[in-house]
């Protein structure tokens, strides 16, 4: 699909003509940026070259360190604005179907102090069909600041580039005759699919402190993801947040019609959020197996877990506040002078924590799960002053 634009600046109409100018098309559109590990010297600087993307946005970056003698170090955030005084925005679908009309726009966008009298064409295609929304106009005359949006209603009558390739596909010699079964998909996203069917990723929470957490915390990420793609549905959601939630009030429910079954009633099965509190200490700490085997202090690395998951799971179900400030409370006691945390208790699956044993990452953990939460202003400057 290729477009045209011709532009004149009226201001100078009359003056000398200008030197052509390079087309240049933006394609470089990243959703993130900047993720990369640095090395800094002794004064704690490092400078990155860096290409900015086309996107016209304002970024805004932070970062963090880690050393051996100071510890994490966290940098305040910083801003970027990526501007063009004059350019082109297309809007359009993510993907179409062969056969399928939508509407293509396009904006331009003058922030050019001079008024510019612009032209836009779609150069015609054999791959597709498009007539135009309004009656075309050969030129639009957009001053500073202004904008002027141009629509056609496309539909594509090709497929996009087609990419070869052979796969073999061999049986096991075994195999029973007339049973094998094949199934072949084109995906065009290289998480797509792990992002499909993410439904079935739901799963009702079991087990010890640490299974319970394990299967607990998927559950929210799915919903958030659903959510966010418009791909969740009221049957989903229910049975998400049953398994946040308990399921102590079904059976209660079938307690009051079926005395029989009183003691599903005193012995519920409570999956997520209720089963947690199972494995809470009196000071607002969590284990594998809790206070009442007293085998076992309050865990830092769980107890951060915890703390942060329930935070994250208020947005669907009802969460008591005084079980997160409790577990704040806990772990503001284990922060040493230099800002770092204090290790406690005991994990049996060390897979929890990465497999590591140092304070500097359990630190780092602990401060990613306060700023996730995210924290009072308040709370930043009483329980942990060392947080901006």
């Amino acid at each position: 699909m290729a477009m045209r634009i011709n532009s004149v600046d009226l201001a100078g109409a009359s003056g000398p003509v200008p030197e052509p100018v390079t087309e240049t098309v933006r394609k470089y559109f990243p959703e993130t940026w900047i993720w990369d590990l640095v090395v800094v010297d002794s004064s704690g600087v490092a400078e990155v070259g860096v290409r900015v993307p086309d996107t016209i946005t304002e970024w805004k970056a932070g970062a963090f360190c880690l050393s051996d003698d100071t510890g994490i170090g966290l940098s305040l955030p910083t801003t970027l604005r990526a501007f063009q005084p004059f350019f082109v925005e297309l809007t359009m679908p993510y993907s179409v179907i062969r056969g399928e009309a939508f509407t293509l726009k396009a904006t331009v966008l003058n922030y050019l102090p001079n008024c510019i009298r612009v032209g836009v064409h779609l150069e015609a295609s054999p791959a597709f069909l498009a007539v135009p929304g309004e009656k075309e106009q050969d030129s639009h005359c957009i001053c500073g600041n202004g904008r002027q949006t141009v629509s056609w209603a496309v539909t594509p009558k090709s497929l996009g580039a087609e990419v070869p390739d052979q796969v073999s596909l061999k049986l096991p010699p075994n195999v029973v005759e007339d049973s094998a079964r094949a199934s072949f998909s084109v995906l065009g996203d290289i998480l797509a699919s792990a992002m499909r069917n993410t439904q079935n990723l739901l799963q009702m929470p079991y087990g010890c402190g640490e299974q319970n957490m394990v299967l607990f915390t998927p559950n929210i990420y799915v919903l958030n993801y659903l959510n966010e793609t418009q791909q969740l549905t009221p049957e989903v959601k229910s049975k998400a947040i049953g398994f946040l939630n308990t399921g102590q009030r079904i059976l209660i429910s079938l307690w009051l019609q079926h005395v029989q079954s009183f003691i599903l009633f005193h012995k519920p099965s409570t999956p997520g959020y209720q089963r947690q509190l199972n494995y809470k200490h009196s000071d607002g700490s969590y284990s594998t197996f809790g206070e009442k085997y007293g085998r076992s202090t309050g865990n830092t690395w769980l107890t951060a877990f915890v703390l942060k998951t329930f935070a994250q799971a208020r947005r669907y179900i009802f969460i008591d506040e005084a079980h997160i400030d409790q577990a704040l409370t806990w772990l503001s006691q284990k922060q040493k002078d230099n800002g770092c945390f204090r290790s406690s208790g005991s994990l049996l699956n060390n897979a929890i924590k990465g497999g590591v044993e140092d304070e500097e990452t359990l630190s780092a953990y602990i401060t990613i799960a306060l700023l996730e939460i995210p924290l009072p202003i308040t709370v930043g400057t009483t329980s942990f002053p060392w947080m901006p």
